[in-house]
């Protein structure tokens, strides 16, 4: 295998578990509790309200975000998958 094939897998690879970190993280359901209120400067969970956005109702911003979480994490294994997939190939 070449170096650039390898280097292509590791890519993949950490952009799966990327893209996957992200969609995870901006699930209202299965993310981590976000805050409305900042407690300090650098707040990650008020900053995970304003990336979600601020719905009035938690359940209906849950049921709304379930279809692109769903469809980001199956893209996200997809291409974690190919990049595994590059780096177990044996060289030629």
């Amino acid at each position: 295998m070449t170096r650039a094939t390898r280097r292509s897998g590791v890519v993949l690879v950490v952009l799966g578990v990327l893209g996957g970190l992200y969609f995870w993280l901006s699930d209202p359901r299965y993310g981590p509790e976000a805050r409305a209120t900042p407690q300090g400067a650098a707040d990650v969970r008020h900053w995970l309200y304003r990336l979600r956005g601020s719905p009035q109702n938690p359940v209906d911003a849950a049921n709304t975000a379930w279809l692109s979480t769903a469809v980001g994490l199956a893209g996200s294994l997809t291409v974690l998958g190919i990049g595994g997939w590059l780096l177990t190939r044996r060289a030629v």
